[in-house]
C-alpha cells in the first residue's frame, strides 16, 4: 500500500505519475484515491468532484512543464532571444515527462462545452503567465533597438506573438526555436 498522501500538494504529485504512465484520461476520484491510499470519501475534502480534480491536475501539469527554474544572472536574463531558446528547451524537456499530454490537452480543449470550457479559460490564463514571463525578458534585454516596436508592432504583442508560436512549435513536436529565435533576433536587434 502506498503511503498516505496528506495534503493537496501530495495528492497532486501522485496524480502527476498518473498522468505521467497513463495519461489525463487515467485520472478519476478511486484511482486517485487508490494511489494515495486514501479513501475515496477523504479525496472529497480537497476536491469536490472529478471535474475540479482534473482541472487542478491540469494546471499542476501545465506548471510542471513551463517551470521557469531561477534565471537571474543567466545571459537568458539579459538576452531575450536566449531566453525564448531557454523556455522552449525547459518546456520540452517538462514534456518529456508527459508524453503526449500537451498536443491532446490543447486538441482536446477545441470543443467549448461544460468542463472544457473552464479548461480552455484555464489555459489561456496560464499563457498569460508564460506571456508575461517573456514580456519581463523582453524587458530586460538593454540590446532591444530603440525603433524596433514601431507601425502597429508593441511590445506586448510582439510578446504574445512569440507565446503563441512557442506553444505551437511545441504542440506540434519540433525540436527547436530555431527560426523563431531568429526571427526574434532580426526583429531586436
Amino acid at each position: 500500500m502506498n503511503p498516505k498522501a496528506t495534503s493537496r500538494e501530495d495528492i497532486l504529485e501522485v496524480c502527476r505519475g498518473i498522468v505521467r504512465e497513463q495519461g489525463l484520461s487515467g485520472i478519476s476520484m478511486r484511482t486517485v484515491a487508490s494511489a494515495c491510499g486514501i479513501a475515496p470519501g477523504t479525496l472529497y475534502n480537497y476536491f469536490p468532484g472529478k471535474n475540479a480534480l482534473v482541472l487542478a491536475v491540469t494546471a499542476d501539469v501545465w506548471s510542471d512543464i513551463f517551470s521557469f527554474g531561477p534565471r537571474k544572472g543567466t545571459d537568458a536574463e539579459k538576452d531575450f532571444a536566449a531566453h525564448v531558446e531557454k523556455t522552449f528547451n525547459s518546456a520540452r524537456a517538462g514534456m518529456s515527462r508527459y508524453p503526449g499530454f500537451l498536443p491532446s490537452h490543447v486538441l482536446d480543449l477545441a470543443a467549448d462545452q461544460g468542463p472544457r470550457a473552464q479548461g480552455r479559460e484555464m489555459m489561456h490564463s496560464f499563457f498569460g503567465h508564460i506571456e508575461d514571463d517573456i514580456l519581463h525578458a523582453l524587458d530586460a534585454d538593454k540590446r532591444v533597438r530603440e525603433d524596433a516596436f514601431t507601425g502597429g508592432l508593441t511590445r506586448e504583442g510582439f510578446a504574445e506573438l512569440v507565446t503563441q508560436q512557442l506553444v505551437v512549435l511545441l504542440v506540434l513536436g519540433q525540436d527547436d526555436c530555431q527560426p523563431l529565435v531568429a526571427l526574434a533576433r532580426k526583429v531586436l536587434y
